[in-house]
């Protein structure tokens, strides 16, 4: 039952009608049971991972939130070394059962397989294992919980109805946004005496409605554009591969934007408000605003559960850059359990390392003053093109594949393939056009106007909802970040 599907917009349906109807103690329970019924569509087998880690923080949580029993807590001194002790091995006994399921159905086929090509076990000699669909996200969701009471940073709910849907909201069960409990809980234990709004309804309405545009409208087709040539790239030449990288950037960004925004939309419709996932990331001109603009909510769970407690950038040079390596390292891995994720990783970590040696340098700091208009556009299109050739990394299935696509590119670009194609020319042509119409969105407050006016409104987004109607495929694409 995936968001683009005529099985999730009834399902919606059923769910939203339903909440409006039932009085608002259940809502929390009606919610949980629709959350579950709808993972159990993807797996009934795996909705016992979700409930074991569900269970494991909350009553974890539970067991953090008590006083020591001294009192020394309540009284706000530092509690002793044995209460230390007991909160540390609740907090270590989280983290192994999480990422012990975690690493066994993401990590254990990767792992085999290394040990394999090293030739220390024989082919086949393993189980295989199923990824559990949303594995990634609803980990992290649950993990930050039990780190947030470790902290005293958050109180711990004593609601299991309420902090299982937590862990399981279906909006943003599969693919995030990565929410953190001190957002959610509260807006769960209001439902009981809010009132179902038409303003959210018809707020959640149009961010369904160009998600949807967005992934079967546009993510679909650059996914036609670009998948044949990433299949087989000894097939095709420079300018194609050059221009299938164009077009890849764009299908990643339009395919997990509209996912969030379909999530956000969902939540809306019931009340709920999910974090921005991404704020316009390829207009950028450093490595570090991507990061900020990107995936927003992973982003900030690494920094806040990996980057800062490592030291952050208050410590010693060298430390800095091995902590943006380990953070970029970590994050490279948990996008996907092969080696081109992890280079894809340790490439961004790279980056962030030169951004950060070089952004204070005297000669830098002289060029983008002397030109600031100059150096913003060089800066913008030289980060663009590296997120470009980091997005070759993400893509291939096979390490090979990049090597064909670099070269064929090299020798487009240094001019031993002739002049690209009228058709390569169109597409980087619409690639550049399509981020100048972002721009002027971003500018112009374009969306926030059209949400303005009710009879332009409808009119947009009924034209958005026709063409997705229209022009959806038979066998479109399933979300990229399903696969995490």
């Amino acid at each position: 039952m995936t968001f683009d599907s005529i099985e999730f917009a009834l399902f919606l349906a059923v769910v939203v009608g339903a909440f409006a109807l039932v009085p608002g103690r259940w809502r929390a329970g009606l919610l949980l049971i629709a959350s579950l019924a709808f993972y159990a569509v993807w797996s009934l087998p795996m909705t016992s991972l979700i409930l074991i880690s569900g269970a494991t923080d909350f009553a974890i949580g539970l067991a953090l939130g008590r006083p020591s029993p001294s009192g020394e807590v309540d009284e706000g001194r530092d509690p002793g070394k044995s209460d230390r002790l007991r909160r540390g091995l609740l907090l270590a006994l989280s983290l192994v059962v999480n990422l012990g399921i975690l690493g066994y159905f993401k990590y254990k086929g990767f792992f085999m397989d290394n040990l394999h090509a090293a030739g220390l076990i024989e082919a086949d000699s393993w189980v295989k294992v199923v990824l559990p669909p949303g594995i990634s996200f609803y980990t992290f969701q649950t993990m930050s919980y039990s780190i947030d009471v470790y902290r005293r940073e958050l109180e711990p709910t004593r609601s299991p109805v309420q902090f299982l849907l937590y862990v399981a909201f279906f909006p943003q069960l599969i693919a995030g946004p990565i929410e953190r409990a001190s957002k959610l809980l509260p807006q769960f234990a209001a439902m009981v005496g809010a009132r179902v709004r038409a303003e959210d309804l018809a707020a959640g309405l149009r961010l369904v409605i160009f998600g949807l545009f967005k992934k079967v409208v546009l993510a679909d087709s650059f996914a036609a554009a670009c998948d044949p040539v990433f299949a087989h790239p000894e097939s095709y030449g420079g300018w194609a591969a050059l221009l299938a990288c164009y077009c890849f950037t764009l299908q990643i960004y339009f395919d997990f934007s509209a996912y969030s925004e379909i999530a956000k939309g969902s939540a809306r419709m019931l009340g709920v408000e999910l974090s921005w996932n991404f704020d316009q990331p390829y207009l950028v001109t450093n490595i570090s605003d991507f990061w900020r603009r990107w995936h927003m909510t992973l982003s900030n769970w690494f920094r806040d559960y990996v980057y800062v407690p490592l030291g952050g950038s208050r410590v010693s040079k060298s430390r800095v850059l091995f902590n943006l390596t380990a953070t970029m390292f970590l994050s490279g891995l948990w996008h996907g359990a092969a080696w081109n994720y992890v280079l894809w990783g340790l490439f961004h970590g790279l980056l962030l390392l030169l951004h950060t040696q070089l952004r204070a340098r005297a000669w830098v700091v002289g060029l983008r003053e002397r030109a600031p208009k100059s150096f913003d556009f060089g800066a913008w299109f030289l980060t663009l093109h590296l997120v470009i050739l980091g997005w070759l990394l993400f893509r291939i299935d096979e390490m090979s594949k990049g090597k064909v696509m670099l070269k064929a590119m090299g020798r487009a670009l240094s001019g031993r393939e002739g002049l690209p194609a009228p058709e390569t020319l169109f597409g980087v042509g619409l690639f550049f056009a399509i981020l100048g119409l972002g721009l002027a969105v971003r500018r112009g407050r374009l969306i926030e106007r059209l949400d303005d006016s009710p009879a332009l409104s409808v009119a947009v987004y009924g034209a958005a909802m026709v063409a997705g109607i229209v022009l959806a495929r038979e066998q479109a694409p399933q979300f990229i970040y399903f696969q995490f």
